[in-house]
């Protein structure tokens, strides 16, 4: 992507994220960017107004990979009336501003760094639109 971001960060950041399909009962929903192939697997439960994110599976590109990893890393546990605003969160650091709602400071300089690609936003924000999937399929 460039200079502040190499290969090893990218799977570092895809690290953080648990890419195994679960043991125990859970549902799965799946996200996919058409124009490139980027497919996530989120693998979850529910409980009222708490998800469980239990692990991650699919076929990605580095960038879609990483922003899943935190997603893992960061909100195992989302609530589920918040699931656009976390979406949200991160389309306004894409369009320049800044974000006082998740303080992972790995996470923000990703999508910061992500801010000159702009060709490659739907694959840093595939595994929160499909969060936001889920928010509308379950209603």
């Amino acid at each position: 992507m460039s200079q502040e971001s190499n290969f090893e960060d990218f799977l570092r950041w895809k690290s953080y994220g648990l890419w195994e399909k679960p043991s125990q009962s859970h549902e799965t929903i799946k996200g996919l960017n058409p124009l490139c192939g980027d497919e996530i697997l989120i693998h979850y439960q529910i409980d009222g107004e708490l998800i469980q994110v239990l692990g991650l599976g699919g076929e990605s590109c580095s960038i879609c990979s990483a922003a899943a990893g935190f997603l893992f890393k960061n909100k195992t546990t989302l609530l589920r009336s918040h699931l656009q605003s976390y979406l949200l969160d991160r389309k306004k650091i894409l369009d320049g501003g800044d974000s006082d709602l998740f303080q992972d400071l790995e996470e923000v300089s990703f999508f910061r760094t992500l801010r000159s690609h702009p060709g490659r936003f739907r694959c840093g924000l595939l595994p929160w639109q499909t969060l936001v999937k889920l928010s509308e399929e379950k209603k």
